[in-house]
């Protein structure tokens, strides 16, 4: 799995790193990672190409601190959500709520998609995402196991994982079909994973 790198804390080398990123994440949203170069996004950040490789050795690691900076914000919000969860209510409530919220991010922001699939089709970054969906699996099944508390963690975390997983399918697929269309796919997610929810909440026999 590739390595966190570090974000510099100097201000003129922190201007440098977010200049890399935001003009990269512009250019890659907009015409997909293959077809942007490390030497593009230098021009374009009017910076010399050696101050982009004394950041990210490659075009991969800036993808990575891309989808780092959603993966973290993401985490953050689950984390707020997960603070406030004292029931069975809440939790679906929250759920409904979080399936929302990231729609609307997908929606708000048209270069996630691009990025996304960029980050799909390198194999360790699609391991950066997938460790990322593990990792807030496992938040969600501490909380939701403390609510529920007749069923295995084991089978918490696997529906959760499977939903993390559906969740960001979905999306996806909901922003290449027509509105209408899309907006009932997410009314569907809801729907599963409402009833989800419910089979857990069930005593075991």
């Amino acid at each position: 799995m590739p390595q966190k790198r570090r974000i510099p804390t100097q201000k003129r080398s922190r201007e440098k790193y977010d200049a890399i990123l935001s003009t990269a994440k512009a250019l890659i949203g907009e015409r997909g990672n293959d077809s942007v170069s490390m030497r593009e996004i230098a021009k374009e950040a009017e910076l010399p190409i050696s101050s982009i490789y004394q950041y990210f050795p490659d075009k991969s690691a800036i993808l990575g601190a891309i989808m780092q900076g959603y993966f973290d914000d993401i985490r953050e919000m689950i984390k707020r959500f997960l603070g406030e969860c004292k029931s069975i209510d809440d939790f679906q409530n929250g759920l409904i709520t979080g399936i929302d919220l990231f729609y609307s991010l997908f929606k708000n922001d048209t270069a996630l998609a691009s990025l996304w699939a960029g980050m799909q089709a390198n194999n360790e970054l699609k391991e950066l995402d997938a460790e990322d969906s593990r990792i807030n699996a496992r938040l969600i099944t501490e909380t939701l196991t403390s609510i529920i508390k007749d069923k295995e963690e084991s089978e918490i975390y696997s529906a959760i994982l499977l939903f993390l997983y559906t969740t960001g399918m979905t999306v996806r697929l909901a922003l290449t079909i027509p509105a209408a269309e899309g907006d009932k796919l997410i009314e569907e997610l809801k729907l599963l994973a409402k009833l989800r929810i419910e089979a857990l909440e069930q005593a075991s026999p």
